[in-house]
Protein backbone atom coordinates (compact mmCIF):
# COMPACT_ATOMS: atom_id res chain seq x y z
CA UNK A 1 0.00 0.00 0.00
CA UNK A 2 1.27 3.42 -0.89
CA UNK A 3 0.62 6.69 0.81
CA UNK A 4 -1.28 8.88 0.52
CA UNK A 5 -4.25 6.53 0.47
CA UNK A 6 -8.00 6.82 0.78
CA UNK A 7 -8.93 5.14 4.07
CA UNK A 8 -12.65 5.19 3.30
CA UNK A 9 -12.12 3.47 -0.05
CA UNK A 10 -9.84 0.85 1.50
CA UNK A 11 -12.36 0.21 4.29
CA UNK A 12 -15.19 -0.16 1.79
CA UNK A 13 -13.14 -2.58 -0.32
CA UNK A 14 -12.35 -4.66 2.78
CA UNK A 15 -16.01 -4.76 3.85
CA UNK A 16 -17.12 -5.82 0.36
CA UNK A 17 -14.60 -8.66 0.20
CA UNK A 18 -15.49 -9.82 3.71
CA UNK A 19 -19.20 -9.80 2.90
CA UNK A 20 -18.66 -11.73 -0.34
CA UNK A 21 -16.49 -14.36 1.35
CA UNK A 22 -18.90 -14.77 4.27
CA UNK A 23 -21.86 -15.12 1.90
CA UNK A 24 -20.02 -17.74 -0.13
CA UNK A 25 -18.96 -19.64 3.01
CA UNK A 26 -22.57 -19.72 4.27
CA UNK A 27 -23.83 -20.77 0.82
CA UNK A 28 -25.54 -17.37 0.48
CA UNK A 29 -27.71 -17.93 3.55
CA UNK A 30 -28.06 -14.38 4.81
CA UNK A 31 -29.16 -15.35 8.33
CA UNK A 32 -26.05 -17.52 8.78
CA UNK A 33 -23.86 -14.83 7.22
CA UNK A 34 -25.16 -12.24 9.67
CA UNK A 35 -24.50 -14.57 12.62
CA UNK A 36 -20.97 -15.31 11.40
CA UNK A 37 -20.21 -11.58 11.19
CA UNK A 38 -21.82 -10.68 14.52
CA UNK A 39 -24.56 -8.68 12.83
CA UNK A 40 -28.32 -8.81 12.92
CA UNK A 41 -30.06 -9.92 9.74
CA UNK A 42 -31.23 -6.34 9.16
CA UNK A 43 -27.73 -4.93 9.65
CA UNK A 44 -26.40 -7.38 7.07
CA UNK A 45 -29.14 -6.40 4.63
CA UNK A 46 -28.15 -2.77 5.15
CA UNK A 47 -24.54 -3.56 4.22
CA UNK A 48 -25.64 -5.57 1.18
CA UNK A 49 -27.82 -2.69 0.03
CA UNK A 50 -25.06 -0.13 0.73
CA UNK A 51 -22.63 -2.03 -1.49
CA UNK A 52 -25.25 -3.09 -4.06
CA UNK A 53 -24.66 -6.79 -3.39
CA UNK A 54 -28.29 -7.90 -3.18
CA UNK A 55 -28.61 -8.86 -6.86
CA UNK A 56 -25.08 -10.05 -7.63
CA UNK A 57 -26.01 -13.55 -8.74
CA UNK A 58 -26.70 -14.81 -5.25
CA UNK A 59 -29.27 -17.51 -4.65
CA UNK A 60 -32.59 -16.07 -3.56
CA UNK A 61 -33.96 -17.33 -0.25
CA UNK A 62 -37.58 -18.44 -0.14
Amino acid sequence: MAFPCDLKELSNDFEIELLKKALEYSQFNQKKTAQMLGLTYHQLRGYLKKYNLLESGQKQEA
